[in-house]
């Protein structure tokens, strides 16, 4: 294990210089494994040792993450003589931390502190392409054609070209999706189509979304393990580049719902927490796995069997459906580019079907938000079918009532128990990157014919 000075470990955790932590450990505050350190050389192993300073616990990590939706009027910075910095503004004292990129001091939302040098060049190189979304509010009128432009990548002013971008004016304020990080860039490429920005909002960078953090404005806290996790692993499918689809081979092509076509998987997650804290139980960690591909009554079954729920199958799906009624109707959103996937694949006269493990109902309440219901020629529910995922029932027979046979059929999933149903239906399978699904990449990876991150590469 690596082992380091004491006066040196207590500097990194952020007690102060290494001048102060030296008479720290001159004055005896500093104990390891009950006996008090007695010289600022003297090496210490963070990871085996339990150190203690004035009684207090210190537990010792290679980088911190620290998550903040950042409030108007903070800058993002590590020091400046004018304003309040964000590392200030959260009285953060590791040495090493600085936002992963910047937001203008009047914009507003999800900003992450790290001293994770090699994760902020991954999150900040435009060779990376890593997602950062904007609610962007604005004067005057957008063009007809300015999501298509959006698309092309905009012109500037000054004559930079920007990257292809992801305009979605199906939500108000609109959403944007870029992959670099220009300077003033939201603002320079909307004034350019004559519309000023009146308010900015950053709601999503990479695998963090600010609405799944939980954080009100002002907020910050550290990331979960788990959150970290999914953060170091979020480019990985960058791996699977050149394994796209070529279309133009497949007649039907066959969708599930969550996690696919819905940003939806995290819903899901706080639905059974909350379902299970109703019944004093906590949400075991394997039950997400548990549950991958199992119909709605299935999963009402496996909490009747595993949790000795007292509510029936019945009544429990009852709860679980008005409990994600609101969410799918406003707060649940399509993944980048698959309005347009589905547009041209319906130009093109192409059999679409949805082929979900959700409840009916959801499934066509989502839809029809988002204005995608009639780009659909069948919805289908796992419940229709004598088995769910990973049992090929559902895609079969979704090919048996387009009339097109299971070679001619492309199936589009997140999950290895979807993948399984559509392979063993014998349709080819493109994998779409979920957050939620990220700690399964490898097994994904390997089972799938393709793998793209969102719909916008098939475009």
């Amino acid at each position: 294990m690596k082992k380091m000075r004491a006066d040196q470990f207590l500097a990194h955790y952020g007690c102060g210089s290494r001048k102060d932590a030296k008479k720290l450990i001159r004055e005896g505050h500093l104990l390891r494994n009950g006996i008090p350190v007695k010289a600022a050389e003297e090496k210490i192993s963070p990871e085996a040792d339990l150190l203690c300073l004035d009684g207090q616990e210190l537990s010792f990590s290679e980088h911190e993450y620290w998550v903040l939706n950042k409030p108007a009027g903070i800058l993002s910075a590590i020091s400046d003589s004018r304003h309040e910095t964000v590392i200030s503004y959260m009285g953060l004292t590791r040495r090493g931390l600085s936002p992963c990129g910047r937001l203008d001091l009047d914009t507003t939302g999800l900003l992450l502190i790290t001293d994770d040098g090699a994760l902020i060049h991954r999150l900040l190189s435009p060779a990376k392409h890593v997602d950062k979304v904007y609610e962007v509010s604005y004067e005057g009128v957008l063009p007809e054609d300015a999501e298509s432009r959006f698309l092309e990548g905009i012109l500037l002013e000054d004559g930079t070209k920007c990257l292809p971008a992801h305009l979605d004016c199906s939500s108000q304020p609109v959403r944007l999706t870029i992959r670099e990080g220009k300077f003033h860039q939201v603002k320079r490429m909307f004034l350019s189509m004559g519309c000023p920005v009146t308010k900015l909002r950053r709601i999503a960078m990479g695998p963090l979304w600010l609405d799944r953090l939980r954080l009100s404005e002002g907020d910050f806290r550290k990331l979960t393990g788990e959150e970290v996790s999914v953060l170091q692993n979020f480019d990985r499918a960058k791996e699977t580049e050149g394994s796209r689809p070529d279309c133009k081979r497949y007649q039907g092509f066959l969708f599930d719902l969550d996690g696919t076509l819905a940003d939806s998987m995290h819903l899901w997650g706080d639905i059974d927490r909350r379902y299970l804290s109703r019944h004093g139980i906590s949400c075991p960690e394997d039950l997400h796995r548990e549950l991958a591909g199992k119909s709605f009554s299935e999963v009402a079954q496996y909490f009747k069997t595993r949790f000795s729920i007292p509510d029936s199958t019945e009544e429990m799906m009852a709860q679980w459906e008005q409990m994600a009624l609101e969410a799918y109707r406003a707060e649940i959103s399509l993944k980048p580019g698959a309005h347009a996937f589905l547009s041209r694949l319906k130009e093109r006269g192409a059999g679409i079907a949805l082929a979900t493990s959700n409840r009916l109902q959801l499934a066509e309440l989502f839809l029809k938000a988002q204005g995608i219901y009639d780009l659909f020629d069948l919805v289908l529910t796992s419940d229709c079918v004598k088995a769910g995922k990973p049992k090929p029932d559902i895609y079969l027979e979704a090919a048996r009532r387009l009339a097109l046979k299971p070679r001619d059929c492309l199936v589009f999933e997140d999950i290895p128990e979807g993948i399984q149903a559509g392979k063993r239906a014998g349709m080819a399978v493109c994998a779409v990157e979920d957050t939620a699904s990220l700690p399964l990449f490898d097994e994904i990876k390997a089972s799938a014919d393709f793998m793209i991150r969102d719909f916008t590469e098939l475009l």
